[in-house]
């Protein structure tokens, strides 16, 4: 048996990123590592928002597979490794719907379905269909 590294990180934060060719990813201690930004510490860009008008964005990201998911004993915290996407958070605006997008995922990870997920301005998992 191997000893893992420790992790470290912020509270709520999903596990490192999944490894390229679609190997499978470490099982996540409980406290995971922060997220990794691209460009050196850049924080990613952002949309500017006009004087009190939010920004809607949502896209359709078609024939992804659900790698690994991962929660902690928080209230409505769970994450999906998409792969070729890295970690996703799970809308979590409903008790119900973090289960049920919870439930869809743990089956597209075990049966390697293909997913179509709806992404939203939120950077969270709004709408899923696994085939």
């Amino acid at each position: 048996m191997t000893e893992a590294t420790p992790q470290t990180g912020g509270p709520g934060e999903p596990p490192e990123g999944v490894a390229s060719g679609g190997a499978e990813v470490a099982a996540p201690s409980e406290m995971p590592p922060a997220a990794v930004t691209a460009g050196g510490g850049e924080s990613a860009p952002t949309l500017p928002a006009e004087a009190g008008v939010e920004a809607a964005i949502g896209a359709w990201n078609n024939n992804m597979q659900i790698t690994a998911l991962w929660s902690i004993n928080q209230d409505k915290n769970a994450w999906v490794a998409v792969s070729g996407i890295g970690w996703k958070k799970l809308a979590n605006n409903s008790s119900s719907a973090i289960v049920a997008l919870t439930m869809l995922s743990a089956h597209a990870r075990e049966k390697g379905s293909i997913v179509n997920y709806r992404d939203e301005s939120d950077g969270m998992i709004h709408e899923m269909y696994v085939w």
